[in-house]
């Protein structure tokens, strides 16, 4: 009996003893599995951290692409050493628009005084935009006309000049052309002396109407040409180069007040002189003139969907290229060769005898 007792309490002890063990184990899995869990999520915060590091070192390492001229043509020459920088189909031809004026101021200054008085023609109003608002009858000097013509692009400016010259506005383009041909752009065709469009009706036989438009065109490397000979000129260059004026009026006691579409007149770069140009098929064109130190920079850009940030990069980068031709010319120039000494016999007094 005693026997069965004893028997009977020391199952029952190894059998309390192994659901304790067993639970200790499975407390010891558990507490082991939560630890790997939070271990697990500490490192992942760690790895992400590292992966966008590397993203951002990878950034980093990575050149910024270069900002892109987006003018259908281009064309840079430094004057003062006659050599062409940048030139990006220079030879198209393409519409100029109001780069056109030019060619007018050019033509009305060979043939017209600056002092001589003209008359304003009574078809003005009609004249497209943009415009300084002259008004029908007023009479302003050719001076005056000039500054509505090249700072404020005017239109009826250029078609009051064009009215005015001997033999009409026809006789005008006539010799916008002629001067044109004289300076070799033989790719350049003018049609009016304002650089907007020309529409020409025809009528059919069958009684329809068939409207032709004609654009003023050129090439970016002939435009060059033609700003060349005009910012030559002291009168052209100094109109050009400025950023407002007051016309004076026999109508209007306050005249007609002018701003410059140059922006470029208003920033910090050395532009001496410059003519902005914008028509639907031409888009924007701009022809400039920089004067930086001993470089002077001529700069067409014609077909842009920004004419001053396309002509700053141009000049940006005219600017280097130069500089890195010069310091590679400084490098390759050969050193002149030291002077030699010219031995000289040494000559001894003579002793004379007393």
């Amino acid at each position: 009996m005693f026997n069965c007792v004893r028997n009977s309490a020391a199952h029952r002890n190894f059998f309390s003893r192994t659901i304790f063990c067993f639970l200790l184990g499975l407390i010891l899995l558990v507490w082991s599995g939560s630890t790997l869990q939070a271990a697990a999520r500490s490192s992942k915060p760690e790895e992400k951290q590292k992966k966008s590091d590397s993203r951002q070192s990878s950034k980093k390492k990575a050149p910024a692409a270069k900002p892109m001229v987006k003018a259908k043509a281009v064309y840079c020459v430094n004057l003062a050493r006659n050599k062409t920088v940048m030139a990006r189909n220079p030879d198209k031809q393409l519409p100029v628009a109001s780069l056109t004026k030019l060619m007018t101021a050019l033509v009305t200054l060979d043939h017209m005084p600056l002092n001589r008085k003209v008359r304003v023609p009574s078809y003005i109003k009609k004249v497209p935009k943009s415009v300084v608002g002259l008004k029908p009858g007023d009479q302003l000097s050719v001076k005056d006309l000039l500054h509505g013509l090249l700072v404020a692009s005017g239109n009826d400016c250029a078609e009051t000049l064009a009215s005015s010259f001997p033999g009409g506005r026809t006789r005008f383009i006539a010799m916008m052309n002629r001067k044109a041909r004289a300076l070799g752009a033989t790719r350049t065709r003018f049609y009016t002396p304002s650089g907007l469009d020309q529409r020409v009706v025809r009528k059919k036989k069958n009684g329809k109407r068939r409207v032709r438009v004609r654009s003023n065109v050129s090439t970016a490397r002939e435009i060059a040409m033609i700003a060349r000979k005009a910012f030559a000129n002291d009168t052209i260059r100094a109109i050009s180069g400025k950023k407002g004026y007051v016309i004076r009026s026999a109508k209007l006691k306050s005249g007609y007040p002018l701003r410059s579409t140059n922006k470029l007149l208003r920033g910090n770069l050395p532009i001496e002189a410059g003519k902005t140009g914008y028509t639907h098929r031409a888009g924007h064109c701009l022809a400039s003139k920089f004067h930086p130190g001993r470089n002077i920079f001529l700069i067409v850009v014609l077909g842009s969907p920004d004419h001053f940030r396309d002509t700053r990069l141009v000049y940006k980068r005219a600017l280097k290229k130069t500089e890195k031709s010069l310091k590679q010319e400084t490098k390759q120039a050969p050193k002149p060769e030291p002077k030699q000494r010219s031995h000289r016999p040494i000559r001894t007094a003579k002793r004379v005898a007393g």
